[in-house]
């Protein structure tokens, strides 16, 4: 994809000019910024641009991030994040992080001058007044948005486009400000070296050398959004033989039931692997050949690692969510219902979307990404 030009005069409609000009006066002056981006792996690495053009803008200001502890790999070895807050979150395995009312204490006692929420739901809302900082700054979209002292307007109107991808809706604020943003920030991950040696140990007890290996990761949020099992299964099989490539699944350990069925489906030995952490996903992301995935967290996650990436598109709108700003291989159809909410087909009797793509596309794919096909 290419690399877009942000740069231009801001609509008049984005706003108050004097009130822009106060808000930017109280970031230029503020000694530190809390960021608030909950939930999806995703969305926090999608948020990464956000933090790498506040860094370039304000290299002094004290970034810290409060997020929910499932994600807080993506920004916890980052040059440009001072601290990294997180807090437990309300369904799933995790114990680490705080508890809420614990989080509410701890950022109020920082006494932040200034807090960005990048979230907008009505915990993330909670959060920002509990900071007691004097510069709130949220999307005038967002629930309890009375709260926010500067509410930022719609994105479709700050960068007077329709098509923004999500990292563009996440730098609204400086494109609204009249920050820079050339050239255009790219949101890079930054491994845990001790993961990295973990990772890099245990690939050689499998007797994988180091850049022999891809990792497909089969799984996403929507029954739309993933390719079939079976599929995954004749797609490593391929990989391995014309590639040369040892296949390792990837999974979440709720989520281990799906590598299981490719397994049964496969007619060549795999590795699977549902028991790795965010970090150490990061770490055998960044030493594969080739990652391939569904519309997915690690997908972003090997975009922002620069890793030969192919991605197997269903129902979610490509030009929100398709990989930021790094090479990367997409196969997908273009069919009149797309895109949908996903939740459930309304158009066929199946996804077609995502079922209806072949082995044989996603090999030609792979062939690509390696530099190996036409």
């Amino acid at each position: 994809m290419p690399r877009r030009a942000f740069q231009g005069e801001i609509p008049a409609i984005a706003g108050d000019p004097e009130r822009r000009a106060e808000v930017r006066l109280a970031l230029e002056r503020a000694s530190r910024l809390l960021v608030i981006r909950l939930r999806s792996l995703g969305d926090a690495i999608l948020a990464l641009p956000l933090i790498e053009a506040l860094h370039a803008w304000r290299p002094e200001l004290e970034l810290d991030l409060l997020v929910e502890s499932p994600y807080v790999a993506v920004f916890a070895s980052h040059p440009a994040v001072h601290e990294t807050l997180s807090v437990r979150p309300r369904s799933g395995p995790s114990a680490a992080g705080w508890a809420r009312a614990r989080a509410c204490l701890e950022i109020r006692r920082r006494r932040y001058p200034a807090v960005l929420n990048l979230h907008g739901g009505s915990t993330s809302a909670f959060f920002a007044l509990a900071s007691g900082a004097r510069m709130r700054i949220g999307q005038e979209k967002y629930r309890q948005s009375w709260i926010y002292h500067a509410r930022i307007p719609a994105p479709a109107r700050v960068w007077n486009r329709t098509d923004l991808h999500t990292a563009e809706d996440q730098l609204t604020l400086l494109r609204w400000l009249d920050v820079p943003l050339t050239p255009s920030p790219a949101g890079r991950l930054y491994l845990n070296p001790e993961a990295g040696e973990r990772v890099r140990a245990r690939l050689q007890s499998e007797g994988i050398s180091p850049g022999a290996a891809a990792v497909i990761h089969p799984t996403s949020t929507l029954r739309t959004k993933q390719w079939p099992e079976e599929n995954f299964a004749a797609l490593a099989d391929r990989i391995q033989e014309l590639f040369g490539l040892a296949a390792i699944f990837t999974s979440a350990g709720h989520e281990a039931r799906v590598l299981h069925d490719i397994g049964r489906h496969a007619a060549r030995k795999h590795r699977y692997w549902s028991d790795l952490g965010l970090e150490e996903l990061v770490a055998l992301i960044a030493q594969c050949r080739l990652f391939v995935g569904n519309d997915s967290g690690p997908t972003h996650a090997a975009a922002a690692l620069r890793t030969p990436l192919v991605v197997i598109w269903g129902s979610s709108d490509f030009r929100v969510w398709h990989p930021w700003e790094a090479p990367f291989e997409a196969v997908r159809l273009d069919l009149p219902c797309m895109p949908c909410p996903g939740y459930w087909c309304a158009a066929f009797d199946r996804p077609h979307c995502i079922e209806n793509i072949t082995v044989d596309m996603v090999v030609s794919a792979c062939g690509r990404a390696l530099g190996a096909g036409p």
